[in-house]
């Protein structure tokens, strides 16, 4: 039964126009943060507050704003870019305090906005001051959601205490969901995926994490995506006797064994892709109408998790410095290239992420 809801839920949302799916979003967080009030005294509302988590996750839309803290990783990934941009010119660094303050400015310009913490490439904890900028950044007034994703490598003790105090100081309950990705249920498969040996460090530090949350009776979301390899088997029951040893009862978990690419993607014969859509490209891709600032100071339209492909700028719209007018109307040419001209960016050419919301 409640599958049925949650799949009458869900097809019930993607009917909703943008506007209304952020209003929708904004709805339930107001409604979790009073549940999660409840939630300290008695254990009633964690129902309810799993009903939130899945209507908000499934309300996020498709224009958030992507906020690069850093684009260096600790990780080198066979299903993303990373390692190939490695043996680029590209410059791999953290966010400046300068540029945090130009990015701030041109968040005044949206409205309603959901900020995720997910670089295109790179983790977020590896940024030494990643605590300090997300809190100004949530501070913004335009900011009434966001969102963290990480691969939990760095997820130490300390990088834990920062997170749960963070998480106490967001009295608006900005912060909705943490994300955190995990290569496989044991340790050759995950060295296989991350090309490093992590696994029981990760492992450890979750669970020890999940311990904490539940110590300081916190309620976010947490969100585990497994990354399978082709031939890989996930069973849910594992998945969460090793990674919620503490039963946090706002844990899920959701596995793939299928990744995003295009054209000009060098595929591995480990895991498995996406088919390309048979749609006929004439409108261009929704999520070039997302944003992302990215750490070293430019600004992109991030239509995917491969829209920034190695010695490839087609779809940046400009740098921090540039007034908001120039970056919006280097989006539109972008854009009116696409479905006038049929001038596709090169990430896009056979991309299997192709999303046009009609």
């Amino acid at each position: 039964m409640k599958q049925k809801i949650k799949i009458a839920t869900e097809l019930f949302l993607n009917q909703l126009s943008e506007h209304n799916t952020r209003w929708v979003s904004l709805f339930f967080s107001r409604i979790k943060k009073k549940l999660s009030t409840a939630y300290f005294h008695q254990k009633w509302s964690i129902q309810l507050i799993r009903l939130c988590d899945f209507i908000i996750v499934r309300t996020n839309g498709f224009k958030f704003i992507e906020f690069e803290l850093t684009n260096i990783c600790n990780a080198q990934c066979i299903f993303c870019p990373y390692p190939d941009m490695l043996r680029t010119e590209k410059k791999f660094m953290n966010m400046s305090d300068v540029l945090l303050a130009q990015n701030l400015e041109k968040l005044n310009h949206f409205k309603n906005a959901l900020i995720s913490f997910t670089p295109t490439t790179g983790d977020t904890l590896l940024h030494p001051e990643w605590d300090y900028f997300i809190k100004k950044i949530m501070q913004t007034p335009s900011v009434k959601q966001a969102t963290f994703f990480t691969n939990a490598i760095k997820l130490d003790t300390d990088n834990q205490n920062k997170l749960i105090q963070l998480l106490k100081d967001d009295k608006a309950q900005k912060m909705s969901q943490l994300y955190f990705s995990i290569g496989g249920l044991n340790a050759a498969d995950y060295k296989t995926l991350y090309k490093v040996n992590r696994f029981d460090l990760v492992v450890q530090q979750i669970n020890s994490f999940l311990k904490l949350l539940l110590e300081n009776n916190l309620t976010i979301g947490i969100h585990l995506h497994l990354k399978m390899l082709r031939a890989g088997d996930f069973e849910m029951d594992k998945a969460m006797a090793i990674l919620n040893q503490s039963a946090y009862p706002f844990l899920y978990i959701s596995h793939s064994h299928l990744y995003y690419s295009n054209d000009g993607y060098n595929r591995n014969a480990q895991i498995g892709y996406y088919k390309v859509t048979d749609l006929e490209k004439k409108k261009a891709c929704s999520y070039l109408y997302k944003t992302r600032f990215a750490a070293d100071g430019s600004i992109w339209a991030d239509g995917c998790v491969i829209s920034e492909m190695p010695n490839d700028s087609s779809l940046k719209l400009g740098n921090a410095n540039a007034s908001w007018d120039e970056i919006e109307n280097t989006r539109q040419s972008l854009i009116r290239r696409w479905e006038d001209e049929g001038s596709i960016p090169k990430p896009c050419i056979g991309c299997t992420v192709y999303h046009c919301k009609k």
